[in-house]
Parts: structure tokens; C-alpha cells; sequence
């Protein structure tokens, strides 16, 4: 089965992470990923992967990056998660995200990766799209509800200007 590339920039995260001396919950890395995505979408005007977010009530989520992580609970996820044990690791998995993408990647972690989990829920809850996603939801109430592109792009483009 090929690896999606939602799960290569949770690896490369987790990596990145680690080798920073880190430590990262899923609930962090969700966010994170929240953050790579928009900027992706407002700077390529394109999509780096198909899986929409959910407005979850702790945020966006992507589904299969929460049912892959879940496992480690609200703890840190494990280093050995990276699969990178040796630098021709890193060089594959960095080849196999591209320039374009690790650029966003490395862009959105200086910003956004040390920030704390929870000062990251903070910052999702004022987007524009999550907000819009969940109008009308009680705020503990589940839902699938994707959050929608033009609203992530149209949030994003009054913050570039």
C-alpha cells in the first residue's frame, strides 16, 4: 500500500520534532498540519492532499492522521513513529515530499511548531473555515463537517496582505 502524503508530513514532523529535542501529541501535529495546508493552498494555489479537515470541536482534524495517531492518546507521539533512523531516511523522505512542500513544511514549523498545543487550538478556533464549519454546533458536539477550501484560502489571503 503507497503511504499518503498527509502521513509523509506527519513523519517528517514527528522527525523534525525529535531531532529538535521535542516532544509532539497528535493534537499538535493535527494543527500543524492545519497550518501547512493553508499556507500550501494560498502560495501554490493548489491542494498538498486530497483528505479534507474536519471541524472538530478541538479544531480541524484530518481523520486518518487521528485514527493512525490515536494510539498514543494525548501523549507524545514516539520518535520511532519518523521510521527515520538513519540520514538516507531523511533524504528519501525529503525527496519524496519535494522542494515546494518541504518548503511550506519548514516555513509553517518555524511559526507555528513552537507554539503549544493548546495556543495552536486557540488559533484554529478563529479561522474562518473551522468557524463557518461548526456554526450552528453546540461547542463539545461532534461532526464531520469539512472545512472548505475557499474559506481556508480566503482567511489566508487577508493575513498575506
Amino acid at each position: 500500500m503507497t503511504e499518503n502524503i498527509q502521513n509523509k508530513i506527519t513523519r517528517y514532523l514527528v522527525y523534525k520534532y525529535t531531532f529538535d529535542g521535542d516532544l509532539v501529541t497528535n493534537l499538535k501535529i493535527q494543527k500543524v498540519l492545519y497550518f501547512i495546508y493553508a499556507w500550501f493552498l494560498l502560495n501554490k494555489n493548489k491542494r498538498c492532499f486530497t483528505e479534507k479537515f474536519q471541524a472538530w470541536p478541538i479544531g480541524p482534524v484530518l481523520p486518518s492522521i487521528y485514527q493512525t495517531l490515536k494510539k498514543y492518546g494525548s501523549s507524545p507521539i514516539s520518535p520511532d513513529f519518523s521510521k527515520i533512523t538513519k540520514g538516507e531516511d531523511v533524504e528519501k523522505l525529503k525527496k519524496e515530499l519535494g522542494n515546494s512542500l518541504l518548503e511550506t513544511i519548514d516555513e509553517v514549523y518555524k511559526v507555528y511548531g513552537i507554539k503549544s498545543a493548546f495556543e495552536l487550538v486557540g488559533l484554529t478556533h478563529n479561522e474562518l473555515s473551522w468557524s463557518r464549519a461548526r456554526k450552528g454546533l453546540d461547542a463539545t458536539a461532534k461532526t464531520d463537517k469539512e472545512l472548505s477550501d475557499d474559506d481556508i484560502y480566503e482567511q489566508h489571503k487577508k493575513r498575506k496582505k
